[in-house]
């Protein structure tokens, strides 16, 4: 039998993940499943969540990118790195998910039961905000985008993606420096679009802006952008991609256990040992 420890984030799916994940595990294939669960709403949850942990137990980060990054950095601030772990995806955007081939909640449980483990790579930053980061970091046009998303999304996820478009969706920026590889990408007197530091190909809903990258080969991709029609036309493509989505290897039996870490056109691509700064 497998045994899971759920942390489950009370705020995910707008309060209502711990009500999914009842139904979930009483209606499927988890029924016959040892699952425990953890509920958290900040750190010191998580940490209270974990405290329970075994090794005969794979804790599970129920949320979406950013409950998944907390219990990363967790794990891996209290020496637990090489503990394995899964991913029920309830949360937004759910990009982490989508680039490991997990797009929905049965294709989450069906990896959990039967699928097989992988290593990935992380991002280590100074950013007070992100010191740790799965899924990508930028500076530019997205960051700002995803500043007005996140302080509109819990009154509507689609009037605060619509606010920050609207404001910041052909905007540039100056006093940004980049080194990527020795070489200086960015001077701080140059305007620019974005620049961004990605661990993985997707952005949430499996939007694809950097299909090659790959999570687990020890280097970050570092694409800039200089010109904002390009950037836009960059991220068409990367919308277009979504509709066919990546796959993740299932087996029909338990997988073994293990560790996990849980064109040009005025744009350039690099890319950086990890972990990066940016």
């Amino acid at each position: 039998m497998r045994s899971f420890l759920f942390i489950i984030n009370e705020r995910a799916r707008g309060g209502d993940a711990a009500a999914r994940v009842q139904r979930l595990i009483a209606d499927g294939p988890l029924a016959d499943a040892d699952v425990e669960s953890a509920f958290f709403v900040d750190d010191e949850g998580i940490r209270r969540g974990l405290a329970s942990l075994d090794e005969a137990r794979l804790p599970v980060a129920v949320g979406g990118d950013g409950t998944l990054c907390s219990v990363a950095r967790i794990l891996r601030a209290d020496g637990l790195s090489e503990h394995s772990m899964g991913i029920l995806p309830l949360g937004t955007g759910n990009g982490v998910a989508h680039s490991l081939g997990i797009r929905d909640l049965q294709t989450a449980v069906e990896v959990l039961l039967g699928g097989r483990t992988r290593r990935i790579d992380v991002m280590a930053t100074t950013h007070p905000a992100a010191p740790l980061s799965l899924l990508s970091v930028s500076v530019g046009l997205e960051s700002e985008v995803m500043r007005d998303y996140q302080a509109w999304r819990h009154g509507s996820r689609w009037i605060g993606a619509a606010v920050g478009v609207a404001r910041h969706g052909m905007s540039r920026v100056s006093d940004v420096m980049v080194e990527a590889d020795g070489q200086r990408i960015v001077e701080t007197t140059d305007r620019i679009c974005n620049v961004g530091l990605h661990n993985m190909p997707c952005y949430g809903f499996g939007v694809r802006p950097h299909p090659i990258a790959d999570p687990a080969d020890g280097f970050a991709d570092v694409r800039l952008h200089r010109s904002r029609v390009a950037y836009w036309a960059w991220m068409g493509a990367a919308t277009l991609r979504a509709s066919r989505p990546i796959r993740p290897t299932i087996h029909p039996s338990p997988p073994p256990t293990g560790p996990i870490a849980a064109p040009e056109d005025e744009s350039e691509s690099w890319q950086i040992n990890r972990p990066g700064r940016l």
